[in-house]
Order: C-alpha cells, then sequence, then structure tokens
C-alpha cells in the first residue's frame, strides 16, 4: 500500500513538473508573439465575409482574375492586388521583375485605366485612358516632359510637338 501510494505521488510530481514547463513553455512564447517586430511570408489574402479576396500581398502575385477567367499578365509582378467583391482584380502597387518598374494600377472590371509608372532609370509617366481608344491622357518625364492627349488613337493636343512618346505604337501609348 505504502509503494503504491508513494508511487502515485511521484506520477503526481511529474505531472505537475510537466504541466508547470508547459505552462512556462507557453507564457514565453505568447510574450514572444506580443513584441514580435518582423513577419516573413511568401504570401497574405484577405477575404470579405463570403470568403471573396479582396486583397492579395505576394511574391510572385498571380495572373488577373477578370469576370471569373484567368488571363495573362504582361510579366510577372510582385506587390499589393485589390479586387472587387465578385474576385475581379481592380488594381495594384507592384513592381515587375522583368523590367523591375515600380507600377500603380486602377482597372475597370474589363481592362486596365489608369497607370503611374516609374523606371529604374528615373523616367516616370501617368496615363489615364479608356482601351476602346476613346480617348487617353499620357504625360511623364523622360528625356523631357511630355504631355499626349489623343481620341480614338488620334493626337488632339501634343506638348512638345512631335515627343517619342505620341509616335510609339505600342499599346501604353496609343
Amino acid at each position: 500500500m505504502e509503494n503504491r501510494q508513494r508511487h502515485s505521488y511521484q506520477i503526481a510530481g511529474l505531472i505537475i513538473l510537466a504541466l508547470g514547463s508547459a505552462i512556462l513553455l507557453q507564457s514565453y512564447q505568447i510574450r514572444s508573439l506580443e513584441n514580435r517586430q518582423r513577419l516573413k511570408v511568401r504570401e497574405l489574402s484577405v477575404v470579405d465575409e463570403h470568403g471573396t479576396e479582396r486583397v492579395r500581398i505576394g511574391s510572385p502575385l498571380p495572373d488577373p482574375m477578370v469576370a471569373g477567367t484567368r488571363r495573362k499578365r504582361d510579366g510577372v509582378v510582385s506587390g499589393i492586388l485589390i479586387f472587387d467583391s465578385t474576385g475581379t482584380e481592380r488594381g495594384g502597387y507592384v513592381t515587375g521583375d522583368e523590367y523591375a518598374n515600380a507600377m500603380l494600377t486602377l482597372d475597370s472590371q474589363a481592362t486596365q485605366t489608369m497607370l503611374l509608372l516609374a523606371e529604374p532609370s528615373g523616367d516616370t509617366m501617368f496615363r489615364i485612358w479608356k482601351r476602346d481608344q476613346t480617348g487617353s491622357v499620357t504625360m511623364g518625364v523622360s528625356e523631357n516632359p511630355f504631355l499626349n492627349v489623343k481620341q480614338h488613337g488620334e493626337p488632339l493636343f501634343i506638348i512638345p510637338p512631335g515627343n517619342p512618346q505620341s509616335r510609339d505604337l505600342r499599346p501604353l501609348f496609343r
């Protein structure tokens, strides 16, 4: 009987020691979480109450989702994307991997409509447009400052006259 009692006390002592160690370990982990200065993640998604993704921070980011269809992005980007309640990408603040440009974009539910671009060389550009070529305003500073206003792809106002960007046929400048 005495052996069983001594054995029970030993087991109880071990259990108390294990519980005390667990409590100390947990309090240390909670204290280190409260003082956390940095969090490293590859991707972070914020969803609304319906489970629809509304913000994604990541590196790299996926191709854009437009009206439920995945479309091809012009290049690999990393940064922050925003989405509307349908899950359609509506803009972002990203850097490009291939060209290392920094870009701020706003999109309609079908296409990009605003771009603020900073190139690694320091060249900058701001562009607003409607993709159906109804009109566009592009201004920036490259070798010289420029301002181009076009309607249906035709120049309305070009300063300085004949600037290189006004003649550029790439979609970004049309």
